[in-house]
């Protein structure tokens, strides 16, 4: 499954070691969960780092490779009613590289938020982790 990262899930993954947001990415490979995005929303990322605290950095540094940077895509060839300009390179992103969009921008992605965008899912880190677990097909990493 391939899952598109939004600017606000990762950065949340990258300032705190606990949370849906980082548990995402320690469960990636197991589940066989490729994490995706897209250059422009590398680019939120760089901009809004230095406003976190400093560990941000450190934990952006290690999560990085794990992401596959796919190209910006900024038109799609469907009728779209979305009210947020900036954000649609990011749904129209997910839509063309993944299955699943994980977001945590309820000021923009709200009304989307547990939907579907063209029978794409547009979810929370946490419910995404719950829908996987509750559908049986999470698998737990293993203790240290």
């Amino acid at each position: 499954m391939r899952l598109f990262l939004d600017t606000s899930v990762m950065l949340s993954a990258a300032a705190s070691a606990t949370g849906a947001s980082r548990e995402v990415f320690r469960l990636a490979s197991i589940n066989g969960w490729l994490l995706v995005t897209t250059q422009y929303a590398i680019e939120e990322v760089l901009r809004h780092l230095p406003d976190l605290p400093l560990q941000a950095s450190a934990g952006w540094a290690a999560m990085r490779p794990c992401i596959l940077i796919m190209d910006d895509v900024l038109t799609i060839n469907r009728p779209v009613v979305f009210p947020v300009p900036k954000d649609k390179p990011i749904l129209f992103g997910a839509l063309a590289w993944a299955d699943v969009l994980l977001t945590l921008d309820h000021a923009d992605f709200g009304e989307l938020l547990g939907e579907s965008f063209y029978g794409m899912p547009v979810l929370k880190p946490g419910p995404f982790l719950k829908r996987e677990r509750d559908n049986g097909r999470l698998k737990p990493a293993s203790p240290p």
